[in-house]
């Protein structure tokens, strides 16, 4: 857990209250604490699907101007990086004080509630601050629904990460996975099963190793096979982290065993030897 500020958690970060996944409804993980004047950010995170995702803002004043440098930087990073911390951000003691909360409710999806004593002019000045670039700010039932519209909008569920599939050799109906990559083996690892199973699309998109991944929940992600990196939220959330032991996310892992098959062409662009 990482604290702001150079600070240490305060006895009461034990005694919070507990936090559920607005995804798959696993109780929520503290991952950082963040203090500043007259101000205490608290993030959450979920251990199992890595998507959901809450920020818990008590503000109690105005903020120094530092903080205030630092609100503004995490606003610019919200356009093309939204998260709870980054849309965090924009409740700045412009608003009422009082406690925040800041849902991840999808994958390219967030929910944000006020204190009771905000007025609907409050949460209209809040909806105007957040429709900036390519999010999408709404006032709906006293909270405000923001979306990042470079995903398109699909009726389809996001598919959390990591779960548990129940995947086995069956008797000579799988092939395996010595002779067939995308055969899935009884010790594979969840995403790798994910990868082999799931429907996505993998096209090369530029040298040196840049591929194009169309998920199975609808969503584009841009995969660099040599610097090892995805633009999902699993990688950005978990796979970058250095404290977590997963170094790829289901995409890479996919677009590898892709390559591996020939079904695409090598990070080079060259087409697979025959």
């Amino acid at each position: 857990m990482s604290v702001d500020e150079s600070t240490s958690a305060s006895p009461e970060t034990d005694q919070q209250p507990t936090h559920q996944c607005a995804i798959c409804e696993t109780s929520l993980e503290q991952s950082s604490q963040h203090l500043a004047d007259n101000r205490e950010t608290l993030v959450y995170s979920c251990p199992d699907c890595r998507i959901g995702a809450k920020a818990v803002v008590q503000q109690s004043g105005a903020s120094s101007e530092r903080c205030q440098r630092r609100f503004d930087s995490a606003q610019a990073d919200a356009v093309t990086n939204p998260s709870v911390y980054t849309l965090a951000a924009f409740a700045t003691d412009e608003f009422p004080d009082g406690q925040y909360h800041v849902t991840r409710i999808g994958e390219h999806t967030f929910e944000i509630s006020l204190p009771e004593s905000a007025t609907q002019w409050d949460i209209l000045r809040l909806v105007d601050r957040l429709s900036v670039g390519s999010l999408s700010a709404v006032a709906e039932n006293r909270c405000i629904v923001v979306r990042d519209t470079r995903w398109p909008d699909t009726s389809t569920e996001p598919v959390p990460d990591g779960g548990i599939i129940q995947a086995r050799i069956a008797d000579g109906t799988v092939p395996d996975p010595a002779d067939d990559p995308f055969a899935v083996a009884d010790d594979d690892k969840p995403r790798t099963k994910r990868a082999k199973r799931e429907e996505m699309d993998v096209s090369f998109h530029q040298k040196p190793g840049v591929y194009e991944v169309h998920s199975a929940s609808g969503s584009y992600y841009e995969v660099d096979v040599i610097a090892e990196t995805c633009t999902c939220p699993d990688f950005k959330q978990t796979c970058s982290d250095p404290d977590t032991p997963i170094d790829k996310c289901k995409h890479l892992r996919r677009v590898a065993l892709e390559i591996e098959a020939g079904t695409v062409p090598r990070p080079d662009g060259k087409l697979p030897d025959k």
